[in-house]
């Protein structure tokens, strides 16, 4: 049972009644604000504050996987909605005023303004609790701005309460390696803070010790401090060695993502999802889920030899998995994670299509192309509720990442060897054999595939591709990837893009981005902001 979450669900609701309803950093204030002069002033006050992180905690991880996924070769959306915002993302044709990048901006500074909020009213805080709020308002401030420079670059970099609107218009876009530099700093502090675990059951799922040296491996990882890295993600390994029961891998993949395990031993950090007697549910189940015809479509069969059909007619169609991903799962006939897609719903508008490239499923003696399904936010314990009621959470870091992660520090710094042993370990999870790669340059390809087999559709795509400098090669692979002399209706559930090949003459051909390009590869800065400051946008837009 989510007891916290189910505060959180609440009081982060009830905690916005004085919230604008702009999307600008850049906004009035104090309309983003509750009514400081009177509230925060004990204890239990603080705390509604810090809840309301969480709340936004959640509006943006569900946005940072969906970036992270559709704007790579994980997902796509085929255009059976009118969200211009996923189609764009899947094209890259995005700009600055791409809504759900300025979402997660918005959300950020909104996530930042309350962890500022608590620190300055600490105060009030009893001593008993007083480290704690500190640590998971400094935990959260450095989780959205490390979104933020990852996806933007240069930031404002806010760290106290604003009471001035006016002081809103001085802000400068602040350097990487500044934001940076606050986001480790925050990091520490929170580490000193928070406690490994929390033994009071109200309190599971709140930011632990564990999860802030996660966090902070992948930061000194992403700037490429190999040695800190290894030297922060080790701390979490040994933690795991000493307390198996605690923290770990799960033996079954599928109980990773089972809501009714919403904080197994695996899950390091989780936005978390209710389907109790307050009902907030993850639309990411809805759009993994195709709209396509029949809605009534062959059933599915579970580990334990039952079957169920998925009810496609409530699927958006917005995340999709990609025929790389989906040939990449089912290469090795012994991987695990292939449970948690269902590879059944097939499209009566498309037209029979046998190859190799497509998944066929055969209706009434006649082959349709099909469309892989996702499973992580499929909630099964609950299915009878139907699709737009689920409570799978959103895993931001699990123990299997930081397994990877550790590789690959390792890789990139002492010992290839080292890091190969904490490669195996997921692989051996995932039911597949030891990898064959030795050298440096070989690790570190496995590592990524590994990478994209174990987390797709989690939030990390983007962003490691992004970090090893390899988005630019896969995504000019990516779109590359097409079955020539396919039909517009077939090259929609095959990436969802229609392109021109050497044996079709249908479509426009569409052209990674960042192609020829050297510069950082960033997102926009929302239009909205550049309207009421004199910064300058990134370049590409």
């Amino acid at each position: 049972m989510k007891t916290f979450n189910k505060l959180v669900l609440l009081l982060g609701v009830s905690a916005l009644f004085a919230t604008s309803c702009s999307d600008s950093f850049f906004d009035r204030y104090p309309t983003d604000s509750m009514q400081m002069e009177t509230y925060g002033k004990e204890d239990t006050e603080v705390q509604n504050i810090l809840y309301d992180a969480y709340y936004y905690f959640r509006n943006i991880s569900g946005s940072v996987i969906l970036v992270n996924s559709l704007a790579t070769d994980e997902a796509y959306d085929n255009k059976r909605n009118n969200s211009g915002d996923h189609i764009a993302l899947n094209e890259s044709s995005w700009d600055s005023t791409l809504g759900i990048t300025s979402g997660i901006w918005s959300n950020s500074y909104y996530m930042i303004n309350r962890c500022n909020t608590v620190l300055e009213r600490l105060d009030n805080v009893s001593d008993k609790n007083k480290a704690q709020y500190r640590g998971e308002a400094l935990f959260f401030r450095a989780y959205a701005y490390f979104n933020l420079v990852r996806f933007f670059g240069p930031a404002p970099l806010v760290t106290s309460v604003i009471s001035n609107y006016q002081d809103l218009y001085k802000y400068d876009r602040e350097s990487v390696d500044k934001i940076y530099t606050q986001i480790v700093n925050d990091l520490n502090q929170a580490i000193n803070d928070l406690p490994a675990e929390y033994t009071d059951a109200t309190k599971v799922g709140r930011a632990t010790k564990i999860a802030a040296q996660t966090m902070l491996g992948d930061v000194y990882l992403t700037q490429k401090n190999y040695s800190l890295a290894a030297q922060t993600l080790k701390n979490v390994v040994d933690y795991s060695a000493a307390n198996p029961a605690k923290l770990g891998l799960e033996k079954e993949i599928s109980q990773i993502y089972n809501s009714l395990n919403p904080n197994g031993k695996e899950v390091i950090l989780a936005a978390q999802f209710n389907n109790g007697a307050t009902v907030v549910s993850n639309g990411l189940m809805t759009n993994c889920i195709p709209n396509i015809v029949p809605a009534d479509q062959p059933a599915r069969v579970y580990a334990d030899g039952t079957k169920s059909k998925i009810n496609i007619s409530n699927g958006n169609s917005i995340l999709l998995m990609t025929w790389e991903l989906w040939n990449a799962l089912k290469a090795d006939s012994n991987d695990k994670r292939i449970e948690m897609v269902y590879a059944g719903a097939y499209d009566q508008q498309a037209t029979s299509i046998p190859s190799a490239e497509v998944e066929v499923v055969t209706v009434n003696g006649a082959d349709f192309a099909c469309f892989p399904t996702s499973l992580k936010y499929f909630d099964q314990e609950n299915e009878s509720l139907g699709q737009s009621r689920s409570s799978c959470d959103n895993i931001v870091y699990r123990y299997a990442d930081v397994l990877l992660m550790y590789a690959e520090a390792l890789n990139e710094g002492t010992s290839t060897t080292e890091a190969v042993k904490y490669l195996n370990e997921v692989r051996t999870r995932a039911g597949v054999a030891n990898t064959t790669a030795a050298n440096q340059a070989d690790v570190r390809l496995a590592i990524e595939n590994e990478r994209f087999l174990e987390l797709h559709f989690e939030g990390h795509r983007w962003f490691d591709l992004v970090r090893t400098g390899r988005i630019t090669p896969v995504m000019e692979a990516h779109y590359k990837h097409r079955v020539p002399g396919l039909a517009p209706v077939i090259q929609a559930s095959n990436n969802g893009m229609v392109v021109t090949e050497a044996s079709s003459t249908s479509g426009t051909a569409l052209t990674w981005k960042w192609t020829g390009k050297t510069a950082p590869v960033l997102f926009a800065v929302p239009y909205d902001q550049l309207q009421l400051t004199k910064w300058t946008q990134n370049e590409l837009y």
